[in-house]
């Protein structure tokens, strides 16, 4: 039997086959690519496909073959970023308060570290050139997490900690918008001030609770 290396079957052609692994390694690299240069200060609209094949170390037909354009290469990119605010665990016994309190916590830490930040400001820069980048960062990246939010709300109407009628979308926007302004316009990558999450949530609470 011939078992010549480059022989379809052979020795050289087996030693390729394992390509997932590697596959995974270049989408990796790409997504990371893709926030050094916005986390850099790149704006979205200056930055290219081939800018982030020569960062991530790939082929531009690489990126190509993931991604059909910039726009979901950018969306994915950002959604790995919310991967570090994991979904909270109701059965633990704590209270709606302190999972609330934690999930704002997290979400603060987020949003002011350097390359959360830059990207954050990066595509919200785009919001009146390139309204459907925005929405579908919103889909994609912001939605999941406030769908965490309202399962701690609705996991306190449950146990009576928070009343029965309450207007979920209002209570998340009221929780979460002034983490947003307070890391993005005040606090500018510094520390919220101490016991600002723990007031924020107190003060909600003595209007929603059960």
């Amino acid at each position: 039997m011939d078992e010549s290396p480059d022989r379809p079957g052979g020795a050289r052609d087996r030693r390729r086959r394992p390509g997932r692994p590697r596959s995974e390694a270049a989408e990796r690299a790409i997504l990371e690519a893709v926030l050094e240069l916005l986390g850099r200060g790149v704006p979205y609209g200056a930055l290219s496909m081939e800018q982030v094949a020569g960062r991530a170390g790939v082929g531009k037909a690489t990126v190509y073959r993931r991604w059909a354009n910039k726009e979901s290469l950018v969306v994915d990119a950002i959604t790995t970023l919310w991967t570090e605010c994991p979904s909270p665990d109701l059965t633990d016994g704590r209270s709606t308060r302190d999972h609330i309190t934690e999930y704002l916590d997290t979400m603060a830490d987020l949003m002011r570290s350097d390359r959360a930040g830059l990207v954050f400001t990066s595509v919200m820069a785009t919001a009146t050139t390139n309204p459907e980048l925005v929405h579908r960062y919103q889909q994609v990246a912001i939605e999941p997490r406030r769908e965490q939010l309202r399962d701690i709300l609705r996991h306190g109407m449950a146990t009576g900690e928070l009343r029965s009628d309450l207007d979920l979308e209002l209570i998340v926007r009221m929780l979460a918008s002034p983490i947003v302004q307070m890391a993005k316009t005040e606090c500018l990558g510094e520390p919220l001030p101490e016991g600002f999450v723990e007031r924020l949530v107190d003060a909600a609470l003595r209007g929603i609770a059960g």
